[in-house]
């Protein structure tokens, strides 16, 4: 990432420079979202049986319940009838990969999602979390997706079994490790797809920003915008295809 003339956070706090300003601007989207939730969301949704109708005017709760509830169906969507119990997961990395795209949009905010640690260290969260899920819905035995669905049973010749099976041991180590290394590639696209969009996104922003400091650059902040949202939505879905992948049940 370039070196920015000037961001508020390595102006105003001491602590904050060049290495660590991802660092600083990801624990910033983090405490904001946090307070957010505790002292505007959660107030209402504690009452939510006094809220039924909807409120007359469009407030960050509604923006909040609207996202929630489009990621819920989404999750049943893609992972199955189960899915709104991986909303908590999918849903809190949409929503901080979505703020932290959007934050650089912002003059004065250089987006974290644009440094490669940033990237790498959410598709890594992303990565233990389907893994973990898809142990806990199979135990051990969701490392057996990793070998094919193939066996030697029903052959009674010994000679043909024992080649058959020599064959398969081969064709399952070859296929093991197509399976393995497609795996642990997942959190290395997905890191990989996020910096460079954002980064590429980031840039054009900012030299149309400095060329034109007026009507010119908003098409630009639309198209930033956009950028952001469906950066956010794709990281998601992909983890929530990865999810549903872990847990499925073969028929």
């Amino acid at each position: 990432m370039k070196h920015h003339p000037f961001t508020f956070f390595e102006h105003y706090l001491a602590f904050a420079n060049h290495d660590n300003l991802h660092i600083v601007t990801s624990a910033f989207i983090i405490l904001a979202l946090s307070l957010i939730a505790i002292l505007v969301i959660y107030p209402k949704w504690k009452i939510i049986n006094q809220n039924i109708v909807p409120e007359k005017k469009f407030t960050i709760t509604s923006v909040f319940e609207l996202m929630v509830e489009w990621l819920g169906g989404l999750c049943e969507d893609v992972i199955g009838p189960t899915g709104r119990q991986y909303l908590p997961f999918c849903g809190s990395i949409f929503i901080f990969i979505l703020f932290a795209n959007l934050l650089g949009l912002v003059p004065g905010f250089l987006p974290p999602s644009e440094m490669w640690v940033t990237g790498t260290t959410v598709a890594i969260i992303s990565f233990i979390g389907f893994n973990y899920y898809g142990i806990r819905e199979h135990g051990w035995g969701y490392f057996g997706h990793f070998l094919a669905p193939l066996s030697a049973k029903g052959i009674q010749n010994p000679i043909a079994k024992v080649v058959i099976f020599l064959l398969l041991v081969g064709f399952q180590t070859f296929f093991a490790a197509v399976e393995i290394v497609s795996t642990l590639l997942r959190p290395v696209t997905l890191s990989i797809r996020l910096t460079a969009n954002i980064s590429a996104d980031h840039l054009v922003l900012e030299t149309f920003f400095h060329m034109f400091e007026f009507l010119l650059p908003i098409p630009f902040m639309a198209l930033g915008i956009f950028v952001s949202f469906m950066q956010a939505f794709i990281f998601t879905i992909l983890t929530m295809v990865y999810i549903s992948m872990a847990v499925a049940h073969d028929h």
